[in-house]
């Protein structure tokens, strides 16, 4: 695109947005305009907050769920683990007497 492209375009942009802004500020339509714009905007702000309210809570649910899981797996281990252990210390007990023998 050539300077010239980008200066034309440049300053239709400009234009447009003056042309926007004027019909916003100036026309009672604008007013109107502008305070549906307000309005939604503060709707899609209270369902934004909303929204990352119920994030909050679900990720607070999932991390606790989590938490239990760890404990529960961790429970689970150490139980086995010192089942082995108990085993494998009855099986050291009963080499040491064979070779006390």
């Amino acid at each position: 695109m050539k300077n010239r492209d980008k200066y034309l375009l440049g300053i239709a942009g400009a234009a447009l947005a003056g042309i926007a802004i004027g019909l916003l500020f100036y026309t009672e339509e604008g007013k109107k305009t502008r305070k549906k714009m307000k309005n939604t905007a503060n709707d899609w702000a209270d369902s934004l907050g909303s929204l990352i309210a119920s994030g909050k809570e679900s990720l607070s649910d999932l991390s606790h769920k989590a938490v239990d899981k760890a404990k529960k797996g961790y429970q689970r281990f150490k139980g086995q683990a010192g089942d082995h252990y108990d085993e494998l210390k009855g099986q050291y007990n009963d080499l040491a007497d064979e070779y006390a023998k």
